[in-house]
């Protein structure tokens, strides 16, 4: 094996899933739903505030999804009202 495919690197993209409910319409790619997005995955299930260190303040991109059209009946973590501040 060449020195050159020893240093070889892969890079991926990992994407994690969280199912939310919200108090209004997201519209992706907007600032106003960035924001809200990255308030909310940066909150525990049980509404708690996570860590500074937790993966998801590195969070850099999101996909909307309507929940019903791809997850099924598969329970929410964490909706905007369970969050506490």
């Amino acid at each position: 094996m060449s020195a050159e495919d020893e240093k070889k690197s892969y890079r991926y993209l990992v994407t994690l899933r969280w199912y939310i409910e919200t108090d209004e319409e997201l519209v992706a790619g907007a600032d106003e739903t960035d924001k809200k997005i990255l308030d909310i995955v940066r909150h525990r299930s049980n509404g708690s505030a996570s860590c500074s260190t937790c993966p998801t303040r590195n969070q850099q991109g999101y996909a909307i999804l309507p929940h019903h059209d791809f997850m099924g009946n598969k329970p929410i973590y964490l909706a905007t009202k369970q969050i506490k501040d």
